[in-house]
């Protein structure tokens, strides 16, 4: 068995599955490196223990980041999952293998309240009109992110007829082509998805995605991230805005209002709660203003 026609099968078993073109870019590029590397290692066997360590190590000592380990790893495992499945394997060296790669455990970067109103009530995002439709998309693609705490990928796959506003919910394609729901509870947004629907019209945006760019044409998460960059670039703000960003600060303020951390999960498309209780942490926050207020000092 051949780590190359292995690997080859096993692209075409995840094209078949209707994974992202972004997953799939990601699959090839991992196991890329692992197939270079074995290739100028000298070893015999590319399905035993001692070569997926081997290469760990070699990923270690090229000083790439744990979390780049991590995911190529974990792009391995996928691989030798599907060949015990397939019986094209007679023993998964995975199931030997436990905990290859440990992260430091990082708190997410939210947004604080100052921050937000800074963004969302700068003059120019309040100017938004029907002559300026890249930054009604700019305007709509913040107030989403903030709002329902989807993907920036999510984001931009989002397709009019995902929208029903009747409803007030918006069909959602996350992570393994999962679909979720999230939710349209505020009057202004749901007017401006309406107005914007308007807009995509009046300008001629093509094809059946919801947001739509200067062109006409869809938008991807680079467009995405690049207008955000370019907007928040010209704010007095002392720290670089991302889209996930707005995600993370959608969580903590459903957790820090008593939202079920269920719920939370649920929205935000975690497969794991333990994805979600990373979240958490904002009742550190929480946790020091009740000391405080419940302090004998204060009493």
């Amino acid at each position: 068995m051949k780590l190359l026609d292995v690997i080859n099968d096993f692209m075409v078993h995840c094209r078949f599955k209707d994974l992202s073109r972004h997953t799939l870019r990601a699959y090839d590029r991992d196991l890329k490196d692992y197939r270079l590397w074995f290739s100028r290692s000298g070893r015999r066997n590319p399905f035993e223990k001692h070569s997926i360590l081997a290469w760990v190590e070699d990923m270690r000592t090229r000083n790439l980041a744990p979390a780049s380990v991590k995911r190529r790893v974990a792009c391995l495992r996928a691989m030798f999952r599907w060949l015990e499945q397939e019986e094209r394997l007679d023993e998964n060296p995975f199931h030997k293998l436990h905990t290859l790669v440990r992260l430091p455990r990082k708190l997410p970067r939210n947004l604080t309240s100052a921050e937000l109103r800074l963004i969302f009530e700068t003059s120019e995002l309040r100017r938004v009109g029907q002559d300026n439709p890249e930054l009604a998309t700019l305007a709509l693609s913040l107030e989403l992110l903030l709002a329902t705490g989807i993907r920036v990928g999510e984001l931009c796959s989002i397709t009019v007829g995902d929208i029903d506003l009747e409803a007030g919910n918006i069909r959602i394609r996350g992570k393994g082509n999962r679909e979720r729901n999230v939710y349209i509870v505020d009057s202004e947004l749901h007017q401006q998805i309406t107005v914007y629907m308007t807009l995509r019209s009046r300008h001629g945006a093509r094809g059946t995605g919801l947001l739509f760019s200067s062109g006409g044409g869809k938008v991807d998460p680079g467009y995405i991230r690049k207008m955000i960059h370019d907007f928040v670039g010209k704010l007095p703000l002392d720290r670089k805005v991302t889209p996930h960003m707005f995600r993370h600060t959608a969580a903590t303020r459903l957790l820090e209002r008593g939202v079920d951390i269920r719920f939370v999960q649920k929205l935000l498309g975690h497969a794991s709660i333990s994805t979600t209780e990373i979240y958490t942490h904002v009742s550190d926050r929480q946790l020091r203003t009740v000391v405080e207020m419940a302090s004998p000092r204060r009493i």
